[in-house]
């Protein structure tokens, strides 16, 4: 009697598997079939819309140039960061000391809001006149129109290959660095390593992964800010940086996203951990499906409202679909990745009109974010929304005055 109970409860809990592992591939299917935002199409599409890449040659002799700086943008060595290390000391790895002050330095310059630029500090003043030939040879690679293009394959998933992201950034720091440098001396080459920022960005913003896009958003709003430093007129070039999606481009990288986690795949060498998943399948089933479609749902809401602000009243229904399903097991980043692309509408409105205010012209008013204006005069301007930046975030004023 007691062998046929726990039989009977073995084929039950065995049926109520199979079942809730069917509905959960039912719900999978109506949500991969749903359409997203900006004319992506559904998440089935996401492999022809990113087909494989490897790496241009520009791109390799970018690193090779990068090296010569003793910059590591290897994407094979991005377990090594974005700089080789140049000495040790007591038997442990010394960074370089004005690694730590490059970044301390490019803070409180794009933080104010005045025109004011500092000198560089001395360590990297001096790193920078060692490396100058080394720095010039990447700038004026980044200029020739070389196709700067990294490995990608989106079907892998979650181990498709990447770019070495810290190598990027510490490039992009050092080439705004020496921007913001020139521009203190009134110097109009100060756009050429600006805009060999912006050349560098675009190699990542046409990728597929979440990471790179990330890195790209934090670059271009870095060169943003650096650029209401610079001496006037702002080239013709700028505009394309200015109006490039980055909406866009943010929504197509969350849709791959959502494709690697329909797609996961357990390791085939089993430990209980994988054992673990696969009994629980169906619900890790159910509950990535629901969480991309609230992903899909966040992102429809994010280009559709306008609002440049996370916090607005405009995204309250997503936000409280967002955290009644425990974001932080498969969306963790949803919302910061969202409030940082959508405050870089403001920024790069604030740009455009304190170029517009130092060249004694009168900005207008109006502003495409819908939850906020521009209060301008004739020496001033100023964002009439708070838009907050989460730490440790750069605060890029929304604000200025001569």
């Amino acid at each position: 009697m007691i062998r046929k109970l726990l039989a009977g409860a073995v084929l039950a809990v065995i049926g109520a598997w199979l079942l809730l592992w069917g509905a959960a591939e039912i719900l999978e299917r109506r949500y991969a079939a749903r359409a997203w935002p900006a004319g992506l199409g559904s998440l089935d599409e996401v492999p022809k819309r990113f087909p494989p890449t490897k790496q241009s040659a520009g791109a390799t002799k970018l690193v090779q140039l990068a090296a010569a700086a003793r910059i590591n943008l290897d994407p094979a060595k991005r377990a090594e960061g974005g700089r080789p290390v140049r000495r040790k000391e007591g038997g442990r790895d010394v960074r370089p000391p004005h690694l730590e002050l490059l970044g301390d330095y490019q803070r409180a310059q794009l933080e104010r809001s005045a025109d004011a630029i500092d000198p560089l500090p001395p360590a990297v003043a001096e790193s920078f006149a060692k490396n100058d030939a080394a720095l010039n040879a990447i700038r004026d690679h980044l200029l020739s129109g070389a196709t700067i293009a990294w490995e990608s394959d989106v079907t892998r998933g979650f181990e498709a290959p990447t770019p070495n992201l810290l190598g990027h950034m510490f490039l992009q720091r050092m080439l705004i660095a020496r921007a913001l440098e020139k521009a203190r001396n009134n110097d109009p080459a100060s756009w050429n390593e600006l805009r060999a920022s912006w050349e560098l960005s675009r190699g990542l913003w046409s990728r597929s992964d979440l990471m790179s896009i990330l890195i790209a958003l934090s670059s271009t709003r870095m060169s943003n800010a650096a650029a209401r430093k610079l001496p006037l007129p702002a080239p013709a070039w700028f505009a394309e940086q200015q109006t490039f999606d980055v909406r866009r481009a943010m929504a197509a990288a969350q849709q791959a996203d959502g494709w690697a986690i329909a797609h996961y795949e357990v390791p085939k060498i089993p430990t209980l951990e994988h054992i673990r998943m696969f009994a629980l399948g169906p619900w890790h089933k159910w509950s990535g499906a629901s969480g991309i479609e609230v992903m899909r749902g966040y992102n429809a809401e994010a280009l559709r409202a306008g609002a440049c602000d996370v916090d607005s009243t405009q995204y309250a229904k997503v936000r409280a679909r967002l955290w009644t399903y425990m974001p932080e097991l498969t969306l963790p980043n949803l919302t910061e990745a969202w409030r940082r692309t959508l405050r870089y509408r403001a920024e790069a409105e604030a740009t455009e009109r304190v170029l517009q205010l130092r060249a004694g012209e009168t900005p207008s008013a109006k502003s495409m974010c819908s939850d906020g204006t521009w209060e301008v005069t004739a020496t001033s301007m100023k964002f009439t929304r708070h838009v907050k930046v989460e730490p440790p975030g750069i605060k890029y004023p929304l604000e200025y005055a001569r």
